[in-house]
């Protein structure tokens, strides 16, 4: 059935071989591609429908705005634009084209739609009332908290703020239990206005969740951790937070806690530190929250067990397990030993199956100053092997020198981010990597499809999930007989800095003639410049010092490593950090052609479950060591 979502329609439901509604005219067949199934909400300000993309068949929820005063429809357009920035598995989303206007038959009104994710579970406010609102536990508590925070903190860290956390406003995944943050029509960008608090921002209240700040119009981001502090206060004894049992509305305070005795007072001292009046006195940003609920789980943690007295160990000689053989042969066959040691790990042209010849090649390096101008040229030079995958196409890999950098971002750097620190210096030893983000025709000799939204042979392939990444270098290390992986996080800035210290290779700032992204949100001094709101062949751009292209936007590039909230305790000797247990999130390095220039800088991070795609790409490095 196609429904018509004409609200003047006599008749909507309609059979699914027609573009056009048979009781007044008006297309079902929306922007060519969806078709509205069934009705799943209604409220003060829209509709929400069902729907189904004819082309993936793939179910999705269709948002009608039916309050048609100009400010609902600033907000509407704004969610849009909001969620298509945002990119994260706990947030909606949404492609570049998910806003639309609708005209129904016959009529000069248009009715504005939004076209987004379905969300298959329940937000919590159902979910608590389907358990006969029985509060959660703390161990859940925790998890829910942290990860709500951090989808918070990618809100916060592109100058938003929600304004509207409450369990209506929070889904839960029935497939994988992840929380999802929805409703973003109510989103607030951070000016100095807010900060400086003169007011005028508009009023959005939901009794118990809204702080005190925002009642009087002057939201700022910490009301979200207010917010999201009476949540879980919800969540936690089964209560709403005006609950009388609780609430004392002379001191505007909630006497909450003998009613979750199931919790630390660590967690109730946070809780009750983000839900504090006066927003000043709340925790100032996500960091701050994240590093707390870091301390809390040290203090659940049960004592180590004492390491056993260590025992003296056995001469290999003496040793019948299978290491001891092996030690035990290379005393008498050393020679050959070594050989085989030889083969895989030394002098390339010994360490693979079939010779490498190394090639050099000459290029041209700029230098910029803080309005992205260029300052200095000079020429360079870089040695490179090239990889035949077959078909004519090929894969140029290039040598990067081993060395000791500063990894991360100084505390003074323009829109530096918490999780780039503290800096530490870091050794990298010497590896090859890719001269640039992996094209779709290389992909394609690989992998045999193009998952690309952007196609072009040249163009860096996207739409590519970090899983897909890995199977990528699987099957790439397979045909070559050579160890092809992701970089770590460590060597992908090392390459990208090439011995700078500056927020671009380039320099202290950027220009979309330099680099390929939305120019309408500059860095640094640099004026405003061309949005092109797609990607560019690879080597469109000049090159860092290193020959290598496109380190700084294009496409986000997936690394090996597990998502860190910062480098305390780090590896320093350029290896990958992971956890000893398998995470969902994984790392993503360089920007891309739709963000703004602060996010292309060498030291920024970002991060995406293992198996989101949206428009991410790679690029591969080896350490040359045979299968």
């Amino acid at each position: 059935m196609s429904l018509c979502i004409n609200p003047n329609c006599p008749k909507p439901q309609n059979p699914d071989n027609i573009n056009f509604c048979e009781a007044c005219g008006s297309e079902v067949l929306l922007q060519q591609r969806y078709r509205v199934q069934c009705q799943l909400g209604r409220g003060g300000f829209g509709v929400t429908f069902e729907i189904n993309e004819v082309r993936t068949n793939k179910a999705k929820v269709l948002k009608v705005l039916i309050n048609n005063e100009p400010k609902a429809i600033e907000l509407f357009k704004q969610e849009a634009d909001v969620l298509s920035q945002l990119h994260h598995s706990g947030i909606p989303h949404v492609e570049l084209d998910a806003y639309f206007e609708y005209y129904p038959y016959n009529s000069q009104n248009p009715i504005h739609c939004l076209v987004m994710e379905k969300v298959v579970g329940e937000d919590l406010e159902k979910y608590m009332r389907k358990r006969g609102l029985r509060p959660i536990n703390q161990t859940t508590a925790i998890e829910w908290l942290k990860d709500l925070i951090i989808i918070l903190e990618q809100v916060h860290n592109k100058n938003f703020f929600h304004r509207d956390i409450k369990p209506p406003n929070i889904m839960l995944r029935s497939e994988s239990a992840e929380l999802v943050l929805i409703d973003f029509g109510t989103v607030r960008k951070v000016t100095s206005t807010v900060f400086k608090q003169q007011g005028g921002v508009t009023g959005i209240i939901s009794a118990g969740y809204t702080p005190s700040e925002q009642i009087n119009n002057n939201a700022v981001p910490q009301s979200d951790f207010f917010a999201l502090g009476r949540t879980f206060v919800y969540l936690l004894t089964g209560k709403e937070p005006l609950d009388p049992i609780m609430y004392d509305s002379y001191n505007e305070r909630l006497n909450w806690r003998n009613h979750a005795p199931q919790i630390s007072s660590m967690l109730a001292d946070l809780l009750d530190d983000m839900m504090q009046r006066l927003y000043k006195d709340r925790p100032q940003n996500t960091q701050v929250i994240l590093q707390r609920i870091a301390a809390i789980e040290k203090s659940l943690q049960p004592p180590k067990p004492q390491p056993l007295k260590p025992q003296p160990p056995k001469s290999p000689i003496q040793s019948t397990g299978r290491r001891g053989f092996i030690k035990t042969a290379s005393l008498v066959v050393g020679s050959t030993t070594l050989a085989v040691v030889g083969y895989n790990f030394l002098g390339n042209k010994h360490q693979n199956r079939t010779p490498i010849n190394i090639s050099s090649f000459s290029f041209e390096v700029v230098t910029t100053d803080a309005t992205g101008n260029i300052t200095n040229r000079r020429n360079a030079s870089a040695k490179y092997f090239t990889e035949d995958l077959g078909n004519g196409v090929t894969l140029d890999m290039v040598e990067i020198p081993g060395g000791t950098f500063i990894m991360g971002s100084p505390e003074s750097e323009a829109e530096r981010d918490s999780d780039e620190g503290p800096q530490r210096q870091v050794t990298v030893p010497s590896f090859y990597m890719g001269k640039y983000e992996l094209t779709q025709a290389q992909y394609q000799a690989i992998m045999g499809t193009n998952p690309s939204s952007f196609k072009g042979n040249n163009r860096p392939v996207e739409s590519v999930s970090w899983d897909d990444a890995v199977e990528f270098c699987k099957k790439l290390s397979q045909k070559t007989q050579k160890n092809y992986r992701l970089p770590s996080e460590a060597e992908w800035e090392y390459a990208c800095r090439a011995r700078t210290t500056t927020p671009f290779y380039f320099g202290e700032s950027i220009t979309p003639e330099l680099v390929n992204y939305d120019g309408s949100y500059p860095y640094a001094s640099a004026s405003k410049g061309q949005d092109r709101s797609q990607t560019t062949d690879v080597g469109t751009f000049p090159p860092n010092a290193f020959g290598l292209y496109d380190m700084h936007g294009n496409v986000w590039e997936w690394c090996q490593d597990d998502y860190q909230e910062n480098y305390i305790n780090a590896p320093i000797d350029g290896s990958a950090w992971n956890s000893r247990s398998s995470s969902d999130l994984k790392l993503q390095r360089g920007g891309s052609w739709s963000l703004d220039a602060g996010s292309c800088r060498a030291a920024d991070r970002d991060r995406d479950s293992r198996d989101i795609s949206l428009y991410y790409g790679f690029r591969v490095v080896s350490s040359f060591r045979t299968l």
